[in-house]
């Protein structure tokens, strides 16, 4: 699995009420800047229960590297 496996996780920006809050939140999450990168699971589905913004990264072009 290895690296194919990281290239088809998801991962979503969750965005604090707090636009430039900076630290760590739920689940030892780091935030910049009021933005955190989270993957599929069950963190992603506490911060959308608690009225996080969250919203699909959009995927990289790494078919130029291949």
């Amino acid at each position: 699995m290895g690296k194919k496996a990281e290239k088809e996780a998801k991962v979503y920006i969750v965005e604090t009420p707090v636009k430039d809050y900076c630290g760590v939140g739920a689940a030892g999450v780091q935030f910049a800047y009021g933005k955190a990168e989270v993957k599929e699971g069950w963190v992603l589905e506490w911060f959308k229960k608690r009225g996080y913004k969250v919203t699909e990264k959009p995927a990289e072009a790494d078919k130029a590297e291949e």
